[in-house]
């Protein structure tokens, strides 16, 4: 009964070491709770004394501050997550190296000749952007709402390479497409309840 207890622990072990470091499922789970400090601690410091935003707005720009955070987390400091849980969990080294400005640029856009799951995970990524951001603001337009989007996907992109990640043309297009559809999709909404 002893060994069946141990290699059941160990299966447990590989099989969330597998799914936490490994999957899209995990890489969300090692982004959360970072996301979370930091909405706190802005929703702490932003909205302390501040009676004149009414909550619904509070409560959209801390969301808005959690999924920033979070895509940050995701798209340019993965692999620093990945080594912090892989020294916090095992108190050893993940073996991760992080080639900094070694990440690569494809300005070729292909992603209708290939649709892969990291296309379709990129698109649904962005997509609270263009909901939580406009949410969050006091007077919010469609335009700036889309020019902001816009600016934190060419950023990100840009940056990627300086984190061994790769700039491609195919996220920017992805993203900004989604960041258009929800942004689109939400004033759409909000014009057809103001009638």
């Amino acid at each position: 009964m002893e060994k069946m207890n141990l290699f059941d622990r160990m299966g447990f072990q590989y099989g969330f070491q597998y799914f936490f470091f490994s999957t899209y499922g995990g890489y969300f789970l090692e982004a959360l709770p970072f996301a979370l400090l930091v909405s706190a601690i802005f929703g702490i410091v932003r909205f302390r004394r501040d009676d004149e935003t009414p909550v619904r707005r509070k409560v959209a720009a801390c969301s808005f501050v959690c999924y920033i955070t979070g895509l940050v987390c995701l798209v340019l400091f993965l692999d620093v997550m990945r080594i912090f849980w892989y020294r916090l969990f095992y108190s050893m080294d993940s073996g991760i190296v992080i080639d900094w400005f070694g990440g690569s640029i494809d300005l070729v856009p292909d992603f209708f000749n290939n649709i892969r799951g990291e296309n379709i995970g990129n698109f649904l990524m962005y997509l609270p952007f263009g909901i939580l951001y406009p949410l969050s603001r006091k007077s919010p337009t469609w335009k700036n709402s889309v020019i902001a989007g816009l600016l934190a996907v060419i950023v990100i992109e840009v940056l990627q390479p300086v984190f061994g990640r790769a700039f491609d043309m195919n996220d920017i297009i992805i993203d900004s497409v989604s960041i258009i559809l929800s942004t689109s999709i939400l004033f759409l909404v909000k014009k057809i309840r103001t009638r």
